[in-house]
């Protein structure tokens, strides 16, 4: 099918429209180039420059030049149109020049750069690896790259799209359908609906309408999760909860029509967050293996819990099993040999696995096979792999200054600032509350961390100020760093993001993350001359050994030590490194 073309005027700007009948191919090939449909002209259309046009004889090849409406037929655009002056005028003052290295983009990048449609409030950009494109891409705020899509997210803000369109030099690329959260609904009968649980008084049935954007928030609320029997989420009957959802519901100009009879809502009904976690945990874990093998995973899971075992070592150990169990068809596991079980881990090991992971698989089995299966007296002379050692990456006291100046967010500050100057760990960052920092004798009492073991650390005294004044802005009841919604912590992943943007911000090569400034700061002390074993205590390390690997990576301990080489005649070194 031939493709004809046109020269028209619309939207405010000169285009090229594209005509051809039905045709699947040919609209994929559109949409390809980043064409959009026009109802008022009947055709595909993109932005008329030089680029374009060439794109179109590429992508289509021979194509038939209609004339417009003074009986002109179609001229090869210029390589910047006078049409598209005002656009650049307009691009100019919020969106810096375009550099050399994307002018002119690569025309095979170009066909596959592609806009996929919008999901809540965001556009969806498929574009191909281009190291430099893609870091310029991230620059721009509105803009982040998304795994589960693999696909960038671009917020549906007119500033935003200019300057994604601007960046990339190809047209006009997202459709105008800003996001705007008082237009979002548009059918008058859509409501939200809350009902009773019969099976579970603690909890309450939300009727959600599909509107992305809500179920987007919903899914995020603590211990929320959607019943498919039902068709509805499941949220705790709290009135927390509901207020959480009327603020929603005001924001996106939804009624709420309530069912629920009075005092069904009540404080006592709120979801243990602890218990949500463990739920969820062992529902997936029992959902990785068939149904016929459930009951292997599901016995694995009791004992665990029974005895009180962390989250990531239930998950490790139970993934473990799992694995394990798929490798042999999922048969019954009492029934393989210590060949059978050798010859697994020699497997795993060959791909790859890390000696400290292979570790941890093979005291998952001896415990599945000690305590569940009670074979006491089963032992296995399982090789137990060499560990690899390495050094934690560690920062210097500028390098921690730098992080910390680039974040403004008073609260993304604190939360670093607390982590280097304490020493924690990221989720005892966020799980610390107000009752935990004690002012007044400068200290923080860390509940419940690693190994299920409380602490006492300092609070440093610069710290003391700075927490009277982010009280008064974030004025919480429970929670130092509160999440989204009320009664909820903030999420650690959360924590690791505003990290990762500091440490992008000042451009430093290391692969710093939150758990860096904890090893900063254990560095950082024994270069002032603690004690080895004050850091242990403060580090909350169970095993001095664990503490010890500070020793190796102390700079100031080697600074003096010199190198036979510097020491050779005929060797000159700068006065300034000796």
């Amino acid at each position: 099918m031939m493709v004809r073309i046109k020269k028209i005027f619309h939207r405010g700007y000169f285009q090229i429209a594209l005509y051809f009948g039905f045709d699947d191919a040919l609209k994929q090939k559109a949409r390809s180039i980043g064409a959009r449909w026009s109802k008022t002209y009947t055709c595909w259309y993109v932005l008329y420059n030089k680029l374009n046009y060439e794109l179109i004889l590429r992508t289509f090849g021979s194509v038939i030049v209609l004339k417009d409406e003074n009986d002109r037929a179609i001229d090869v655009p210029a390589p910047i149109e006078q049409d598209l002056v005002h656009i650049a005028e307009v691009v100019s003052e919020i969106s810096p020049p375009l550099s050399e290295e994307h002018k002119g983009l690569n025309p095979e990048l170009v066909a596959q750069i592609v806009y996929t449609g919008n999901i809540g409030k965001y556009w969806i950009l498929k574009i191909p690896y281009n190291e430099k494109l893609l870091s310029k891409l991230k620059e721009i705020k509105g803009v982040f790259w998304n795994k589960k899509n693999k696909a960038f997210f671009v917020l549906r803000h007119i500033n935003v799209k200019i300057r994604v369109e601007a960046l990339l030099g190809i047209g006009e690329i997202f459709p105008k359908d800003y996001f705007n959260l008082e237009s979002v609904i548009s059918n008058p009968n859509t409501y939200i609906e809350l009902n009773t649980y019969s099976v579970d008084p603690k909890w309450m049935l939300l009727g959600c309408p599909a509107i992305p954007y809500l179920i987007e928030q919903i899914k995020r609320w603590e211990g929320s999760r959607y019943s498919k029997a039902n068709k509805a989420y499941l949220l705790s009957a709290t009135p927390d909860m509901l207020a959480n959802l009327q603020n929603l519901a005001k924001e996106l100009n939804v009624p709420i029509h309530n069912h629920l009879p009075d005092k069904y809502l009540s404080k006592r009904k709120a979801v243990n967050r602890k218990s949500v976690r463990l739920a969820n945990l062992k529902e997936n874990l029992l959902k990785q293996v068939p149904a016929r093998a459930q009951v292997y995973t599901l016995a694995m899971l009791d004992y665990l819990l029974a005895m009180n075992y962390s989250s990531n070592t239930i998950r490790i150990y139970t993934n473990a099993l799992n694995l394990y169990m798929r490798v042999n068809n999922y048969e019954n596991p009492d029934n393989y040999s210590e060949r059978t079980i050798v010859k697994h881990l020699s497997g795993i090991i060959e791909q790859g696995l890390s000696s400290s992971k292979a570790d941890l698989l093979i005291s998952a089995l001896k415990f599945y096979y000690k305590a569940v299966l009670k074979r006491e007296n089963f032992e296995i002379n399982l090789p137990r792999p060499r560990r690899e050692h390495h050094l934690p990456i560690v920062l210097t006291k500028e390098e921690c200054i730098r992080i910390f100046d680039s974040v403004e967010n008073p609260k993304h500050k604190l939360l670093l600032l607390i982590g280097y100057g304490a020493g924690l760990r990221r989720g005892e960052i966020v799980e610390l509350k107000w009752a935990d920092i004690l002012l007044e004798e400068h200290k923080i009492h860390v509940k419940q961390g690693k190994g299920k073991r409380d602490r006492i650390v300092m609070l440093p005294y610069a710290l003391v100020e700075y927490l009277h004044n982010y009280r008064t802005l974030y004025p919480g009841d429970e929670w130092v760093f509160q999440g989204q919604y009320k009664g909820e912590p903030l999420s650690p992943t959360t924590v690791s993001k505003i990290m990762e943007k500091a440490v992008h911000a000042i451009k430093i090569e290391k692969k710093a993350t939150v758990h860096t400034l904890r090893h900063s700061f254990a560095t950082h002390l024994l270069e002032n001359g603690t004690d080895v074993r004050y850091i242990q205590e403060l580090l909350g390390h169970k095993n001095i050994n664990t503490t010890m690997i500070y020793t190796h990576i102390n700079p100031k301990a080697t600074r003096k030590i010199m190198s036979p080489l510097d020491s050779m005649p005929g060797i000159n070194v700068p006065k300034s490194l000796k």
